[in-house]
């Protein structure tokens, strides 16, 4: 028997298997079942989504979805009468979320002025929200300890509240024709 023969009796199926480049066989692990008592006794366990958490998304969706349904034959949206193209009297008025951006309009009066306050302001706007993370790089996640993001979050808040407060009080004052 050379030595390589006897090196490979010595070993076990497994071992000989890995040497080889085989799978060794799978041996069944008893596993811990995690429910909802114990799933927090091991943190990185974690439950399956699917099926319990899909079925209670579909359950809520559907009740959802029949509440509308009910609500809508209940009580029914009113229907104004149908589109004239011929009248002059009919001021038009945006949708209660464009209520804000339409108020911003309103300082720049003229039209040279409108794509200045339809475009530029608002992607300024934009941009300097997205640069917050970068501007405020305190590494403290408490708000107490961040003035600059809270004074941030506060001026847009208050910004967008108040161009909405003044478009509505516009709306509701226009003399309607």
């Amino acid at each position: 028997m050379t030595e390589i023969e006897r090196r490979d009796s010595t070993r076990t199926d497994p071992q000989r298997d890995a040497v080889q480049g085989r799978a060794a066989p799978a041996r069944p692990v008893e596993e811990e079942i995690i429910t909802e008592e114990n799933v927090f006794d091991r943190p990185d366990e974690t439950m399956a989504f699917f099926p319990g958490q899909v079925f209670r998304d579909g359950v809520v969706a559907t009740l959802l979805l029949i509440a509308c349904t009910v609500l809508s034959y209940a009580a029914p949206a009113p229907l104004a009468e149908p589109a004239n193209t011929a009248t002059i009297t009919y001021v038009p008025r945006p949708e209660w979320f464009f209520f804000f951006y339409e108020q911003m309009l309103m300082f720049f009066p003229g039209y040279a002025l409108i794509s200045f306050g339809a475009v530029v302001v608002p992607t300024i706007f934009i941009a300097l929200l997205f640069a917050v993370p970068w501007l405020d790089r305190s590494p403290h996640y408490s708000p107490m300890k961040r003035p600059f993001a809270i004074v941030v979050g506060v001026l847009v808040i208050v910004t967008v509240l108040l161009n909405m407060l003044l478009a509505v009080s516009r709306v509701i004052n226009f003399p309607s024709g």
